[in-house]
């Protein structure tokens, strides 16, 4: 064709192809010329089959944990949601500690999920019982997340592996039952799919990003897990080096970010005296290493309101004398986690091996199985097998990906599960931590399938 029958022919069928756009309707006639294409008939019918697909896997998925939560889920809040609520219901207080008659600012807890909670409460006007709202909304998200996640395998795969990729992704039975409990694990893996996908397109420079859209999305991460702090200055850091033209728009995020969050970090510091997040990271280093620590930790709280149910253990008196000679006061919370995090420390540095051999268990745990947990249908064949699989078919595409130089995207997403990897095992490891990397070995499996379907072709 002549320019001259281009510039006609795109004149001709512009109506038609801002239809198909605005209303996703075929501008194919079995009598328009050139518009008869068969490839773009082909390729039109394909993304509807797509589409159909995607949205049965969503409805599926929807059903199933409608069902599971139904069947599974807990009744009421309990452990430190109960108490966090039942004191701000009762003194308008974000408290954790209520010690001698003093009620003790908290910030033992990240917020976020208690303001989700809060949220549902006050949603329901007190005319039926809003935990049925925070399990609506859960299973709302975690549909939303299979989406989150096609759009983030789509940034590697084509449609077929990412529509597989979505399937395994909506029926992992860790995620399902996930949102059968009063747990942030669901809100996790949405809001972590919402950062590392807008990650993905910053790296890609693809699309002009919404810079406070990802900074609110940034601070409710920070709001939701404390450990998201590194993840986010890492990934701000990966951003400049690979960019530089990305330096300015690092620094931005980074200062809407923290203003957002800034009434929290003063409401703490107040508290505190340290600038901080959460209160709870000298307590979590001393669970998952003291002599008792397994892998999932050790199961006593030592919460200083039940002092005749602390484990007559003798190398624990010294941390009892110095919890017992603490003073209440408003930072008490602060000091009793400074002391849990220097008896950690002298742990560590008293026994290096034992605790570098442990932390080694809690790291191949993590990725793989405890094989020596001791919580309830850990070894459940629905919970287990799925979990095997995917940690092993996840292997290769790591090694796939390591060894393929120059793709920014791979080394990101790389970066980002051994950062977890390597920081979460640093405590304990619970199972739904796995929570926080399984959506990267998903994505990495999916690498092993599509390294192994493109030889087969060859």
């Amino acid at each position: 064709m002549t320019n001259d029958e281009i510039k006609k022919f795109k004149s001709t069928y512009k109506d038609k192809y801002l239809k198909t756009i605005v209303t996703n309707e075929s501008p194919l006639n079995e009598d328009e010329g050139p518009c008869s294409n068969p490839s773009r008939r082909i390729k039109y019918f394909k993304m509807n089959i797509i589409k159909k697909k995607l949205n049965l896997i969503l409805i599926t998925s929807c059903v199933i944990k409608v069902i599971t939560v139904f069947f599974l889920h807990e009744k009421n809040l309990s452990d430190e949601w109960f108490v966090l609520f039942n004191n701000f219901e009762k003194l308008n207080l974000y408290s954790y500690y209520t010690l001698k008659g003093l009620n003790i600012p908290s910030s033992y807890m990240p917020p976020m999920y208690f303001i989700f909670i809060y949220f549902n409460k006050l949603l329901s006007f007190n005319l039926f019982n809003f935990i049925y709202l925070i399990y609506f909304f859960q299973i709302l998200l975690s549909t939303i997340s299979v989406t989150i996640f096609y759009k983030l395998c789509r940034s590697f795969f084509d449609e077929k592996i990412s529509v597989v990729g979505a399937l395994i992704f909506a029926f992992f039975p860790l995620l399902v039952f996930s949102t059968s409990l009063i747990s942030s694990a669901t809100i996790q893996v949405f809001l972590y799919l919402l950062f590392f996908n807008y990650s993905i397109n910053i790296i890609e420079n693809k699309i002009k990003i919404n810079i406070f859209l990802f900074s609110i999305i940034s601070a409710s991460c920070l709001l939701l897990r404390g450990e998201f702090l590194i993840v986010f200055l890492l990934s701000l850091i990966f951003f400049m080096l690979t960019n530089k033209k990305k330096i300015k728009f690092a620094l931005i995020t980074l200062f809407i970010t923290f203003l957002i969050i800034s009434p929290y970090i003063i409401r703490n510091y107040a508290y505190s005296n340290k600038i901080l997040l959460v209160n709870v990271s000298g307590y979590a280093l001393w669970k998952g290493n003291n002599h008792l620590a397994k892998v999932e930790g050790y199961n006593e709280t030592l919460h200083p309101d039940f002092r005749d149910k602390w484990p007559d253990e003798k190398k624990f008196f010294n941390l009892y004398k110095k919890l017992n000679d603490l003073k209440i006061d408003l930072i008490y919370e602060s000091k009793r986690d400074k002391i849990f995090f220097e008896e950690a420390i002298i742990n560590i540095l008293q026994d290096k091996k034992k605790y570098f051999i442990l932390y080694l268990k809690k790291f191949f745990s993590y990725f793989f199985i405890d094989i020596n947990s001791s919580i309830n249908n850990y070894y459940n064949p629905f919970h287990i097998v799925p979990v095997i699989v995917v940690a092993f078919m996840s292997l290769p595409g790591i090694i796939i990906s390591i060894t393929q130089k120059g793709n920014k995207k791979k080394y990101y997403v790389l970066t980002m599960m051994f950062l977890l990897l390597f920081l979460i095992s640093t405590f304990y490891i619970l199972p739904r931590y796995k929570i926080s990397i399984i959506m990267f070995q998903i994505l990495f499996s999916l690498f092993t399938f599509d390294y192994i379907f493109k030889r087969r072709l060859k």
